[in-house]
């Protein structure tokens, strides 16, 4: 036998005496495994207290025991001996006590303990108590023992120890739910010595004297001092536990996996799973015998065939997010009823090639990886960028880009694909995270960052909560604290680079030439300007990283070729916040005491304005993730003893070789290594995964439930066969997720109404549907809610990516600013996620809000108005026939006669108590709309004032006064106006003085006006709106700012000299001087600003739109509230001099084509060719009771449970 683990006993010198005698029950010096101590101690000792209580208490013995070399894994060349000595019903026993011994003796004792052992205690010379049987041991519990157990001791364990170390896990090889487990104890040995609480593991981890070993693991979690001593006190009681409690030993291998373990579902192989062979005649394809099985065994039956209408709106919303149109329903359902299978075949591969499936399926994605247009945490700063990622997720999906690449791009594509734009974008997967820009803890920070990253990638692209392991062996799965960190390890390099380009190897070489140019050409001034600005810079600098930690300063200060892969990390969060610093500095400020330097500086600036034209744009800002370099940081992870270092690999229980590592020139190849393992065809994970998500989203519910988490728990899948036949047709055809959804589209599972009740036998065996005995109704998402609101009304505009927009906007939502701290009112009421963590389901909720939302909410009562005006299209009655197109519209089916009955009905009673025009606030007895200029404006003779000015009121019927057959200039004019401004819009409403425009940035036209509260561009700005073409004949919008504030309830001087033309030495620029002076200060200056724009031709409106004071032409709002003593209009551009606030009388070579001061007689006609604008009807000639009611109808549509819900 050999040596190592290995004890011997024999009879030492002395003899037993005294009558009768005994046998020895080792005549010679035995050898014998460690294991077996424990028993054969205790035959001895049971031996000798068999005669000690025939012979009176003389008897004598010593046994003396022998450890030696290699006994126990670790100790090598070491030979321990002591000896036992019994004399007079005493025990002595005389063992070193060095740390190493002290080891030892804890192991092996713990062997004979469970026997019967109270108070064994070491040390020489030192007595210890009667060793007794076990049964005996038992028998003399007192009742008072095991009453403070089970009070004081067994709630305590139960409370803070079974869950991670019971029966179901044992962690660490350790259980505590029986005292024979505890005995034996895990990997680092007996848990518990009885009598001896000082000797016992179990005391000194829950003392928590180092922080390493600490149990609980969570410092929140730690016992209270008074448990901790219960819990000694019940050691050195002897640790009493009820005979009655049963034990089960359960078998662990090396790594504490139990065969429970090992047969978990979600890491077996891909089974090689035949088409069953059931229901032959209901079947379409491969999916359909799986369900009629599974359906057959409980009793259950398949339900019918949805009509053409239920189907055609079920793959519409489900595929691209939208209803089908009148037109598709109408030819759908003449071809469902000549060839279903055919016609739905047709819609689906018509679907599939729509670009508006990407916008669909790619919301699904981005739910998943918790895609944002923001930071979160209280700055929530804004990602100008990140929309780049959502437009690859949407042309992947549309490419059918195969699975397994769009994950391999996600997680490494600048590791094989750096030169490539359109790949490496899809890095953003890893930069997704919440982020704080301003967290001085830099460390804490990329803690945070490093672990939100881990987590996520776990449960994205594996469907297991990996989190759960960072703090020790998952609780509930197999996967070790190692696996946790080993996962880490492949991330753990990662940055997010704020200096690289999305662009081509020929942009940027294109990109450098140009810049090269540039900087030779400004050199000087550029160094003039350093040498101005530099001890600035430096300070910013210094003042920006001196809040950081020592620890992070010692890192930042360093060369960056001697910092650690860590240390640049930390060091590049630093710098962030040093950049962001430095971009704040505004010199104009710093130098406003200082002439010579303030002069310096603005000279300088315009010096380098005149070389703008031989600058290259900046290429487009890569908000993309790679490596900090080639050396990858330090993985670590706590055990007892310190930190342990980790390498990459894969979970332990899946016993696979470690991963095969090759580092770029720029990186460690590390994620490459991971991304290659997760789409590898035998990972039994990533596989089931994705094709569960895929299902999940044409049922309303996975095959597995949790689709996050394939651990325990998650729940099983409700067929396992089908999910492994379906993945493993997914590999076979190349992982295109496509042919995926085409095979579910046209199967009859998919196929079956959702119409049918549930019956008494559904609602006993299989309430939920999991077994699909009919299609599951669901509730439209936020965004399907949204933009079926949009398309039912007409308005919904199709885009082709680019930057987020406000929920404002009536583009489709996936286009939407997702803002963590500041969602979309409607889509955030409606479940969306807040995109914190990775969302791979949407709740469904019922909440006032929705209801509120839906009924008052500005952004649905406007759908709904649209709407109305849709189906009436400038009626001025409304028929049965618009009933029925309402009903095909918002429903997709022909409206049944007694709805369209009760619409009318409704309409007709309704209209009775809509509101017609509002009846006009009278401000003032006899009211005009002309009041004595000298109630605002004084004498006003100096500028042309005369008696009366214009008093535009909103609300009134003096709110827009319109001008009539007067030609106007749509290239260069000058607008001149004397005016007073009452009051701002609360909102971001433009406050319009003059306009020819409607209000919309697609048709052409002009405002001139205030911007309000809410504004953009700060309140009380005076701006100028155009939207017209740019020199390439593009259509274009553009607010042209002066940034010249509008003093409220102060009588103004303002004009505009506008250019919508090319100006000679910039053909692609136009320009808009701006003028302003406040008239009741006599000293006020004349404030002088021009501001360049792109709107140089395509601004003629004259045919679409009337000129208007006060307002916009078939457009709602944005009125001025004031008054106005003057209003000009001249052809051309004037100069200074020429300006009536300068006693000019306009230019020669133009004219003046409007010149009032509105004091011709009171009335209706304050101006020639003018008239006061209120209409009794809407812009589109709908009489505003008719359009009030049918929006009432039309908003009770968008309201209604079939809009809202799909069947």
């Amino acid at each position: 036998m050999s040596g190592a683990r290995a004890i011997s006993l024999a009879p030492a010198n002395e003899s037993i005496t005294n009558h009768p005698p005994i046998t020895p029950v080792f005549a010679a010096p035995w050898m014998f495994p460690l294991h077996r101590l424990n028993s054969l101690l205790w035959h001895w000792c049971r031996r000798l207290i068999s005669n000690e209580l025939e012979g009176g208490g003389q008897n004598r013995a010593t046994l003396k025991v022998v450890l030696h070399p290699d006994a126990i894994a670790g100790i090598k060349g070491l030979s321990l001996a002591w000896e036992i000595r019994y004399r007079s019903r005493k025990w002595e026993i005389d063992f070193p006590r060095t740390p190493l011994e002290r080891m030892m003796l804890r192991k092996i004792r713990s062997m004979t303990s469970h026997h019967g052992l109270f108070g064994f205690s070491v040390g020489a010379g030192l007595l210890c108590s009667l060793l007794i049987p076990a049964s005996q041991a038992e028998e003399a519990l007192s009742g008072e023992a095991l009453k403070f157990f089970e009070n004081k001791i067994r709630p305590v364990l139960a409370e803070n120890c079974y869950g991670c170390h019971g029966e179901e896990k044992a962690k660490g090889g350790l259980r505590v739910d029986h005292i024979d487990a505890i005995l034996k104890g895990g990997d680092t040995g007996p848990a518990l010595v009885k009598g001896d609480s000082e000797a016992s593991l179990i005391i000194e981890v829950v003392r928590r004297d180092d922080p390493d070993f600490a149990m609980p693991p969570k410092e929140k979690d730690a016992l209270s001092e008074e448990q901790v001593a219960d819990l000694a006190k019940w050691i050195a009681m002897g640790a009493p536990w009820p005979a009655t409690d049963t034990f089960t030993e359960v078998e662990r291998d090396e790594h504490g996996f139990t065969a429970e373990d090992k047969a978990w579902w979600a890491v077996q192989p891909l089974a090689d799973v035949k088409v069953p062979d059931a229901g032959r005649e209901w079947a379409k394809n491969e999916i359909d015998p799986f369900i009629y099985r599974s359906l057959k065994a409980k009793g259950l039956e398949p339900s019918e065939p949805a009509s053409a209408e239920e189907m055609v709106r079920r793959m519409h919303f489900d595929l691209i997010g939208l209803p089908p149109s009148t037109e598709v329903v109408a030819a759908f359902s003449a071809a469902y009823a000549k060839d279903p299978d055919k016609a739905v075949a047709e819609e689906v591969d018509r679907l599939l090639a729509d670009p508006r499936y990407g916008e669909r399926w790619g919301q699904h994605w981005l739910d998943v990886v918790r895609y944002s247009d923001s930071d979160g945490y209280n700055a929530d700063g804004y990602r100008p960028d990140a929309w780049r990622y959502r437009d690859y997720v949407i042309n992947s999906l549309n490419d059918d880009k195969p699975y397994d690449q769009f994950v391999r791009e996600q997680l490494a594509a600048d590791e094989f694909a750096a030169d490539d734009p359109d790949k490496l974008i899809a890095t953003a997967f890893l930069r997704h995270g919440v982020y704080e820009w301003n967290q001085r803890n830099a460390e804490m920070q990329w803690d945070l960052i490093i672990t939100e990253m881990t987590n996520v990638t776990g449960e994205v692209f594996l469907g297991v909560g990996v989190g759960c392991a960072q703090c020790h062996d998952h609780k509930f799965d197999p996967i070790l604290q190692k696996d946790y960190f080993a996962l880490q390890s492949f991330l753990n390099a990662t940055w997010w680079p704020e200096d690289r380009t999305l662009a081509t190897p020929e942009q940027r070489a294109e990109y450098n030439k140009q810049l090269a140019k540039w900087e030779e050409a400004t050199k000087d001034v550029r160094a003039e300007l350093d040498k101005l600005t530099k001890t600035y810079y430096e300070n910013s600098r210094d003042g920006a990283s001196k809040v950081f930690p020592d620890p992070v300063k010692e890192m930042y200060a360093k060369d960056p070729e001697e910092r650690t892969a860590y240390e640049e990390q930390i060091s590049q969060l630093v710098q962030r916040q040093v950049d962001h610093a430095k971009n704040r500095l505004d010199f104009k400020k710093k130098f406003e005491k200082d002439e010579k330097k303030l002069a310096l500086y603005n000279e300088l600036q315009e010096k380098l304005k005149k070389f703008d034209d031989i600058k290259p744009e900046p290429l487009p800002v890569a908000f993309i993730s790679t490596d900090v370099g080639t050396e990858p940081a330090v993985t670590k992870f706590s055990q007892r003893g310190g930190k342990v270092a980790v390498e990459p690999a894969f979970f332990t229980l899946l016993d696979q070789p470690a991963p095969k590592i090759t580092p770029t020139e720029t990186t460690t190849g590390r994620r490459t290594a991971l991304a290659n393992w997760i789409t590898r065809e035998d990972n039994p994970l990533s596989t089931r995964v994705i094709v569960n998500r895929l299902w999940q989203h044409h049922f309303a519910k996975g095959l597995v439930p949790t689709p996050n988490d394939f651990g325990r728990l998650g729940e099983e899948p409700s067929h396992p066969e089908l999910l492994d036949w379906l993945t493993r047709d997914f590999l076979n055809g190349g992982w295109k997720m496509k042919r995926v959804h085409r095979l579910i589209m046209t199967s009859a599972t998919y196929r079956q109404t959702a119409r049918r009740k549930m019956s008494e036998k559904e609602s006993v065996a299989d309430s939920g549907n999991r077994l699909l005995w009919r299609y599951p109704p669901k509730r439209l998402d936020a965004e399907q809610i949204r933009d079926a609101m949009l398309f039912v009304s007409g308005e919904l505009q199709q885009r082709d990516g680019g930057a987020s927009i406000d929920g404002s906007a009536t583009n489709r939502s996936v286009y939407v600013k997702r803002r963590r701290n500041s969602r979309d009112a409607l889509i955030g009421n409606f479940d969306a996620p807040l995109g914190f963590a990775s969302a791979p389901d949407r709740l469904s909720t019922t909440t006032p809000n929705q209801s509120l939302m839906m009924v008052n909410g500005d952004f649905s009562r406007k759908r709904a108005t649209a709407f109305a005006k849709r189906i009436l299209d400038g009626k001025t009655k409304i028929e049965a026939e618009d009933i029925r197109e309402a009903y095909l519209l918002a429903y997709g089916r022909e409206a049944q006669p007694s709805e369209v009955e009760s619409a009318l009905y409704f309409l007709g009673a309704h209209e009775e108590f809509v509101e017609g025009p509002a009846e006009a606030p009278r401000k003032f007895p006899n009211e005009t709309g002309l009041r004595p200029t000298s109630q605002v404006f004084g004498d006003g003779k100096a500028l042309g004032l005369g008696e009366n000015s214009l008093w535009i009121q909103p609300g009134s019927r003096f709110e827009r006064l319109a001008v009539k057959d007067v030609e106007l200039p749509s290239e260069e004019f000058t607008i001149e106006a004397v005016a007073n401004l009452d009051r701002l819009y609360p909102d971001a409403s433009v406050n319009t003085l003059v306009s020819r425009w409607n209000g919309s940035t697609k048709t052409p036209g002009w405002n001139l006006g205030v911007t309000s509260e809410k504004s953009g561009f700060k309140p009380r700005n005076f701006i100028v709106q155009l939207t017209g073409e740019t020199f390439q004949h593009e259509p274009f919008y553009e607010v042209v700012a002066s940034n010249l504030r509008f003093p409220l309830q102060t009588p103004t001087y303002i004009a505009a000299a506008i250019s919508a033309k090319p100006a000679k030495d910039d053909v692609t620029k136009g320009s808009v001087t701006f003028y302003m002076k406040e008239l009741g200060k006599p000293d006020a200056p004349l404030q002088v600003q021009t501001v360049e724009h792109q709107v140089v031709g395509g601004l003629d409106a004259s045919s679409a739109f009337r000129t208007l004071i006060g307002g916009r032409d078939r457009a709602k709002g944005h009125l001025w509230d004031g008054q106005l003593g003057r209003l000009i209009v001249s052809n051309g551009i004037l100069s200074p001099d020429q300006l009536i606030i300068n006693g000019g009388k306009g230019s020669p070579e133009g004219k003046r084509i409007i010149d009032w001061n509105f004091s011709g007689k009171d009335g209706e006609h304050p101006a020639p060719n003018t008239a006061w604008l209120r209409e009794a009807a809407d812009p589109s000639g709908i009489p505003l009771r008719l359009l009030g009611s049918t929006t009432d109808f039309c908003q009770v549509l968008l309201n209604s449970n079939e809009f809202l819900y799909l069947h």
